[in-house]
């Protein structure tokens, strides 16, 4: 089975996107599969944060970009 997220991205270089994962997906491992260093990011989800660890769920993830990147 498998959950999607709609991604919004703040304050970064890239787009928002839909991504699809397996349903024990953590939070770290979507970070992982988009390529963003999960010590630069808060993750929101329903303007909450939550834990890098947590299993994500479906629907709306924002992730804001706390960093500069270069």
């Amino acid at each position: 089975m498998t959950i999607t997220l709609d991604i919004e991205l703040i304050n970064s270089d890239l787009s928002n996107q839909k991504l699809t994962v397996p349903i024990d997906t953590t939070y770290e491992n979507v970070l992982d599969i988009l390529g963003i260093n999960q010590e630069t990011v808060l993750l929101l989800k329903d303007k909450k944060a939550v834990p890098i660890d947590g299993i994500a769920v479906p629907g709306n993830l924002t992730i804001m970009c706390i960093a500069s990147q270069g």
